[in-house]
């Protein structure tokens, strides 16, 4: 069965119904409305199966040959008639033969209400599910059944009810107000189901499938999952459409007269959607007036404001290729005509393509394109300007909306081929700035020697003094900010900005005073920083600028938001995504998400982290962005215990990073490999013998270059602590640590280096100097590292027999980690259990006390009996006490018992 992709949003919503359902009343209705193939029927089974209700009746209307009761007989054919059922209603209602009565006159209304009472017989106390699949199809019988079921109260079901628009139904106005009624049940929730994203798209086709490749498929199919499953199984995600697949979509038309299929033809080579006046010029009114009920009935094209469209460009494609040539370029012809007469470049374009006027056709699409990017319509932008290209490879308007449109959209692979074209063929202006952009796709690709490289040709190609080379001073300064280099890059950024000012270039210069401003906050002027990224922001958003909007604004959070007090934190961050919008958060989403992220983590919410992290990193298109976020998850989903999807995201993360030089990005998925296999010695489920985090070590060593490691000082350290609490040898540990950062961090050189060296003197009954290090192990910026601290410090002082605040530590523990569910908590509240009972000793006599503290020390009956002055026979007396005390069976468990309560 293919994955399960973008639904658990709905499915959530079917079972907050349910649990509804469950505390009491009903019914409660919820009804799953879209277009044919969007997924309304594995919605429903996904339902069930999670549900797990005691009682289903679920069945499916039928599009051919219904019949009254259809969803009675459906959904009871395997149920045992009730008792106190008439059997002649229970045989009506499930549309068997009547027998010897003959027919059963019946006054009207009455076989409603019998089904009525049947159902709750049925159903008896309840909770049950009662469901339909196509109720589009349904006969009338049963769309009053099911009205009635809706306005039944106290009865103890969910509806769930999966149907197209009632305007598509078999009888629409009955349809309707079976809607109605179900959405007027006492709990109700009417879920639309909308199509896929490019992204889910994506998910759904495969980790095989390119971006490109999942865009085009999008595209064709419109995020339909049906049509998607359908082009995969047929391999031809971007060629044309197979014959069977397109028998398939005609046959919503089998039966029509000639003028349906005539329209059909004319509207799918106007294109995708065409205005209604349009249309109606072009192929005729009386045309449009005769067939355009039956094509819309069918399902063939849809009204879409003052427009006809098709549902996905698959449907256009499969009716489109039964025109005849001469058919196709008279209406072409017409068509181009009439846009040229309207200045309608679009059409323009797309009409002079087909009639081969290359020339009239590549102007068109560059205008196009360039308003399509400057509109942030990318995808449309792409897509205008390499349909175009096709015929006229060289056209470099064309190419660098393509290029510059896929670098905006994360497409990377077209990115780079488009600007590797330009830097080709272009002048040497348009070679300068096609290399400043295949730098920038480099750098998002995870190729950082690839992007210094470039951005170096790209400033041999400028003048000096030119704009190009202001325009190459602002990518050298965005690259220093992404490389961590901040010392000289207030002089660059000077530089740069004296250069763009001159040559007028205000919008750049947003992206100098960016760059001025972040190294700002990481030389310590913080205040500054912020000050600046506010006004670049309230500039950027008043010019409608929205790539240095959204730069601004990830910066902005990235530098602000951790510092602010929780809920002032939240606002800014909802005023940003709001800023921003959708288009924005399309292409700086998976930044902005990981800032808040990391603010989640930094106000102990891990919930809230969760959510944001898991949620983006299904749908982000950048690599290495989308390999941070799943590395981030995946580590989150550690501390949760979930550690199927941990190592899910996991494989995921380590396929993506593979290839890339950015130090900071590839060993995030070595981090979360070392934890998975810390978190699994750490439940037993390792092998015998195996050293799953003896590799992931060498792994995560041999990851980047030691020169990157020490820029990740901190990640190291917390690895090697991973590989220490589960035991590995102190020599094997210096070994690693000296291998990435060239040396062992030293205590007090920061808050990861003391917690581990505090864990270190644990570890060697060193338990005041593990105390030392506590104040230092307490300046970590997250909550569930300081709560680490505190239990090692409850450690300590118990070992050292103050329990009291041993406790106090415990419980803060524990405080810090109420809203940090999983693991962790719960070794903190056990600790807190363990020092709140009473202690061991607590009902022994002090002289049984010494003895079992001698024995705790490996001393003998007779050395016990020297050191205390008292006989050997004495001694054993009070060790058969102890053990009868204890309820422990022998001297090793009454010893570990004692350590462990110590």
């Amino acid at each position: 069965m293919s994955p399960f992709i973008a639904r658990d949003a709905e499915l959530a919503r079917i079972t907050a119904a349910w649990d509804r359902l469950r505390s009491g009343g009903g019914p409660a209705a919820v009804t799953l409305v879209g277009e044919a193939g969007i997924g309304k029927t594995r919605l429903l089974r996904e339902a069930v199966a999670a549900l797990a209700p005691p009682l289903v009746l679920a069945g499916t209307a039928r599009a051919d040959g219904a019949a009254p009761h259809d969803w009675f007989a459906a959904a009871t054919a395997a149920a045992d008639r009730p008792d106190a059922t008439d059997e002649r209603l229970w045989r009506v209602l499930r549309q068997e033969p009547a027998g010897d009565t003959g027919p059963w006159p019946l006054p009207d209304g009455a076989l409603l209400r019998g089904a009525m009472r049947t159902v709750r017989r049925l159903v008896g106390a309840g909770p049950a599910l009662l469901a339909v699949d196509d109720l589009h199809w349904f006969d009338p019988e049963s769309l009053a059944l099911w009205s009635e079921l809706a306005t039944d109260w106290d009865l103890p079901v969910l509806l769930l009810a999966a149907g197209r628009p009632p305007e598509e139904a078999r009888h629409p106005a009955a349809a309707a107000r079976a809607l109605a009624r179900l959405a007027a049940a006492p709990v109700a929730d009417a879920i639309a189901l909308r199509p896929l994203t490019a992204a889910e798209t994506g998910a759904l086709l495969g980790a095989d499938a390119t971006p490109a490749a999942a865009r085009a498929v999008h595209r064709r199919t419109g995020g339909n999952p049906f049509w998607v499953k359908e082009l995969a199984a047929a391999g031809a995600a971007t060629s044309p459409l197979p014959g069977r697949l397109a028998s398939l979509v005609r046959s919503r038309l089998a039966g029509e007269e000639p003028p349906v299929w005539r329209l059909a033809r004319g509207l799918a080579l106007l294109g995708e959607r065409t205005d209604t006046a349009v249309a109606a010029g072009v192929l005729g009114t009386a045309l449009l007036e005769a067939a355009l009920p039956s094509l819309t009935a069918a399902g063939v094209v849809v009204h879409d404001g003052d427009a006809l469209r098709f549902p996905h460009a698959l449907m256009r494609e499969a009716f489109a290729a039964t025109a005849l040539p001469d058919e196709a370029a008279a209406l072409h012809r017409a068509a181009l005509d009439a846009a040229l007469a309207r200045g309608d470049d679009p059409a323009v374009a797309a009409h002079a393509a087909a009639l081969g006027e290359t020339g009239l056709a590549a102007a068109a699409a560059d205008r196009t394109a360039t308003r399509q990017l400057d509109s942030w319509h990318l995808e449309s932008a792409q897509r205008t300007a390499e349909a175009a290209l096709a015929a006229a490879p060289d056209h470099t308007g064309l190419r660098y909306c393509a290029g510059q449109a896929a670098l905006l959209s994360g497409d990377y692979s077209a990115a780079a081929l488009h600007f590797g074209h330009l830097s080709r063929t272009g002048t040497g202006p348009e070679r300068c700035i096609a290399h400043l952009r295949l730098a920038e796709t480099a750098w998002h690709q995870g190729r950082i020697a690839d992007q210094w490289a470039l951005l170096a040709a790209a400033e041999a190609l400028a003048e000096p003094g030119s704009a190009e080379h202001g325009r190459c001073l602002t990518g050298r300064a965005q690259a220093m900010v992404r490389a961590a280099d901040y010392p000289g890059l207030p002089a660059v950024c000077d530089e740069a900005d004296a250069l763009l000012a001159r040559h007028g270039l205000h919008v750049q210069r947003r992206s100098i005073a960016i760059s001025r401003a972040t190294a700002l906050h990481y030389l310590g002027d913080t205040d500054a920083a912020v000050r600046t990224l506010h006004e670049v922001w309230r500039d950027a958003e008043a010019d409608g600028d929205l790539r240095k909007l959204g730069r601004a604004v990830n910066n902005l959070l990235a530098v602000h938001l951790a510092d602010l007090p929780e809920p002032q934190a939240w606002r800014l961050y909802d005023r940003a995504v709001a800023a921003v919008g959708d288009l924005g958060m399309a292409s700086w989403g998976g930044k902005i998400t990981r800032v808040a992220a990391d603010a989640a983590t930094g106000f102990g919410d891990l919930d809230r982290a969760w959510n944001l992290l898991s949620a983006r990193a299904r749908i982000e298109t950048d690599p290495h962005e989308r390999a941070v976020l799943a590395a981030k998850a995946g580590l989150l989903a550690v501390e949760r215990d979930d550690l199927d999807t941990a190592e899910r995201l996991c494989r995921e993360g380590l396929d993506l990073v593979a290839g890339m030089d950015q130090g900071w990005v590839v060993t995030y998925p070595h981090w979360l490999a070392a934890a998975l296999a810390a978190r699994r010695d750490d439940l037993g489920r390792t092998e015998p013998g195996r050293t799953e985090l003896e590799t992931a070590l060498r792994a995560y060593r041999d990851a980047v270059p030691p020169d990157l490691h020490r820029l990740r000082e901190p990640r190291v350290i917390e690895v090697a602590r991973l590989a220490q609490d589960r035991g590995t040898e102190p020599d094997a540990l210096r070994r690693f640590l000296t291998d990435c950062l060239g040396t062992v961090p030293a205590p007090g050189s920061s808050p990861e280096a003391d917690l581990m060296w505090m864990e270190s003197r644990l570890r060697q009954g060193d338990w005041t100097g593990a105390l030392t290090l506590l104040d230092g192990a307490l300046a970590a910026d997250q909550p569930h590292r300081r709560s680490t601290a505190h239990t090692r410090a409850a450690e300590a002082h118990r070992r050292l027999g103050d329990r009291t605040t041993a406790l106090a530590h415990a419980r803060t523990a524990l405080a810090l980690l109420s809203r940090w569910p999983g693991h962790r908590r719960d070794r903190a509240a056990a600790l807190v259990d363990a020092l709140t009972a009473a202690p061991m000793t607590a009902t022994l006599t002090a002289r049984e006390t010494d003895v079992l503290r001698a024995a705790a020390q490996g001393a003998t009956n007779r050395r016990i009996a020297a050191d205390l002055g008292i006989s050997e026979r004495t001694v054993e007396v009070h060790m058969s006490r102890l053990l009868a005390k204890t309820g422990t069976a022998g001297r090793t468990e009454l010893v570990a018992r004692y350590l462990q309560d110590a």
